[in-house]
């Protein structure tokens, strides 16, 4: 702080006991409005208290709020749905499900909605992260992570639907594995989806390709004590399930790291998005490569036993990055 408290030397003249006097009110009066400033930060830069700058917008960077959602008078609540939705997203469809849901608005600025985020970035990963950070605390005993619309090219059934693999998931499972990716097929993302170490070494000019590109260093950003893998392989699209005792393997300050790394970032939030959608598996526990055998997957994670090859390659077909228009309807669904 650059206070206006210099003075020069004292000279000798026949006002020295004056000018004495003077530099002691000074000194005082320094003194107290620098004990002022302390006790109430009022002229603290922004990256002084804990916050980020970003487009001239001051972003909490460590909250700690009370949780958006309490769990019951006795005990945590078994189970959890998060979503990451936006203002317009119809979410009627999830009320029709037995679980409690998180609804987190991510277009929608603070105080403006029931559940949001600091700022809208990397997509479903800052909702994700922020009810981490906010319910690190007060977690269920299993909570499922989900985009908001219900129907989507990703969803790992026949109809694409996410009330399917929700009703479908089997708990059991999820508690002894910790970490649980809804998706089965291998079909994006298995058996391998990025170079990481070859990227870092050969640095290739590989413009088609940004989250190769950025993938490396910014897992060393996330993971400094970690090596750089050669492989990182998981199923697709950033929706998991998770238990809370996986969650707390890794402390609080763990996530709270991760989503400042997002919020300073200055990768698109798609790159940056995916960069966490294909690490979410290694921050719950996971190898670099996880990719279970699609057949004992379904088996595990749905009760999809006893699948025959054709009801196993027709579990799951690309149609596209969008599904046809009125899907489902009787034709197409």
């Amino acid at each position: 702080m650059n206070w206006p408290c210099r003075s020069s030397r004292p000279g000798h003249s026949p006002g020295r006991g004056r000018i004495f006097i003077f530099l002691a009110l000074a000194a005082a009066f320094c003194m107290l409005s620098y004990q002022l400033v302390l006790n109430h930060g009022s002229i603290s830069r922004p990256e002084e208290q804990g916050f980020v700058v970003i487009d001239n917008v001051v972003v909490n960077g460590d909250p700690d709020p009370a949780p958006t959602i309490l769990p019951g008078e006795n005990e945590p609540r078994e189970k959890e749905l998060v979503f990451a939705a936006m203002r317009d997203s119809n979410m009627t469809w999830a009320e029709e499900l037995s679980w409690p849901m998180n609804v987190y608005r991510a277009d929608v600025p603070p105080g403006e909605a029931d559940l949001t985020v600091p700022i809208n970035k990397g997509n479903e990963a800052m909702v994700y992260l922020t009810y981490l950070i906010d319910r690190y605390a007060s977690l269920p005993e299993i909570i499922v992570f989900l985009h908001g619309k219900r129907y989507q090219w990703h969803n790992d059934n026949e109809r694409y639907d996410s009330s399917i693999s929700i009703k479908n998931l089997n708990l059991d499972f999820v508690r002894e594995a910790g970490y649980v990716n809804l998706r089965c097929t291998w079909a994006i993302g298995c058996p391998a989806e990025l170079e990481p170490a070859r990227y870092l070494r050969d640095r290739p000019d590989d413009q088609g390709h940004p989250t190769a590109v950025a993938y490396p260093d910014q897992f060393r950003l996330l993971f400094p004590d970690t090596p750089v893998p050669e492989v990182v392989g998981a199923p697709c699209c950033s929706q998991f399930s998770v238990s809370r005792a996986q969650v707390h393997r890794r402390p609080k300050s763990d996530y709270k790291r991760y989503r400042q790394w997002l919020v300073q970032t200055k990768l698109t939030n798609d790159v940056s998005g995916r960069i966490l959608e294909y690490t979410w598996h290694m921050i719950f526990g996971k190898d670099p490569v996880y990719c279970p055998m699609p057949r004992e997957s379904y088996c595990k994670t749905y009760g999809l036993c006893n699948m025959t090859d054709y009801e196993l390659q027709n579990q799951w077909i690309w149609r596209g990055l969008v599904l046809p228009d009125g899907w489902p309807d009787e034709t197409g669904g």
